[in-house]
């Protein structure tokens, strides 16, 4: 399947530095009600405003204003993102965001991005969690959080974090629903490439997006394998592959990880090529409802 013409990509979290718009702009707003104020001692230190799980903070003395929230959420009046949020869409929610609260993409320097898909899963999703074992050196953390994001693992990296998670046990669907995303938390190397602002994000090619979430995902380990037998039960333990990362060469290392891929798709569920072509086909079928 041809994931190379795909351009567009679903973000949903988004957390950025407010650029050309002064406090006023939303003390004046009439939507924006209830505000919460932080003292330190005597001074007001900051006003957090919320609206469709969205969040703006106004940090006083400073001139500095912080916006945060899943655009996807938004698009749903804040009440979930389980849904597919395709091109047209995504394009609502932006308007939306100008009707509701007069911002534009324009004035949204990114501090961190996430982007992703919601995949009906071709397995259990709890199963697939359970198996999931590392990305690249980096072990999983594993949580269970029904409020916020149903169980979910991430495998968190320097400057990235890449999330899975049962968005079906989050929100308690009649489905197995599972989510693949990155959170891009350093935004530093996207900045040098010219990519400030939201609006710069919306106006380049996403393929390079969709390439990186596809190509992050095959690096995961999954042991995924139905007939088993002695040989490859090591294949399961965490221990095996710290100690293939830490003791064996590179060329060792893929000859195991290349080994188990093999195993999943002659001996077992073949799940991790099933979510790949699951991602790309998402990718092409969203960009075309512009």
């Amino acid at each position: 399947m041809d994931y190379n013409q795909i351009n567009y990509v679903p973000i949903d979290f988004i957390k950025a530095k407010v650029i050309g718009l002064e406090a006023n702009h939303f003390y004046d707003n009439p939507i924006l009600k209830n505000p919460k104020s932080i003292f330190k001692g005597e001074l007001l230190e900051k006003t957090i405003y919320r609206h469709k799980n969205l969040i703006i903070k106004i940090f006083e003395g400073c001139n500095r204003i912080e916006f945060s929230g899943s655009l996807h959420t938004f698009y749903n009046n804040g009440l979930h993102n389980y849904n597919d949020l395709s091109l047209r869409a995504f394009k609502t929610s932006l308007n939306n965001l100008y009707l509701d609260l007069g911002i534009k993409p324009d004035n949204l320097y990114i501090l961190h991005l996430e982007w992703g898909y919601n995949l009906k899963s071709p397995q259990r999703t709890d199963y697939i969690l359970d198996n999931l074992i590392q990305h690249k050196s980096v072990n999983k953390t594993v949580g269970i959080d029904c409020k916020v994001e149903g169980k979910y693992i991430q495998f968190k990296h320097s400057t990235k974090i890449l999330k899975v998670y049962n968005k079906g046990k989050q929100f308690k669907l009649n489905q197995e629903l599972i989510r693949i995303e990155i959170k891009q938390t350093n935004w530093s190397k996207y900045r040098l490439d010219g990519l400030v602002t939201l609006q710069d994000f919306i106006d380049t090619n996403k393929n390079p997006f969709v390439n990186e979430l596809i190509h992050q995902w095959e690096r995961v380990i999954l042991y995924d394998i139905l007939r088993r037998n002695k040989k490859h039960i090591k294949y399961q333990t965490l221990s095996f592959w710290v100690e293939l990362r830490l003791h064996r060469s590179n060329k060792n290392f893929k000859y195991h990880f290349d080994k188990l891929n093999r195993l999943n798709q002659i001996n077992g569920f073949n799940t991790k090529n099933k979510i790949t072509e699951l991602l790309i086909k998402k990718g092409n079928e969203l960009q075309l409802k512009s």
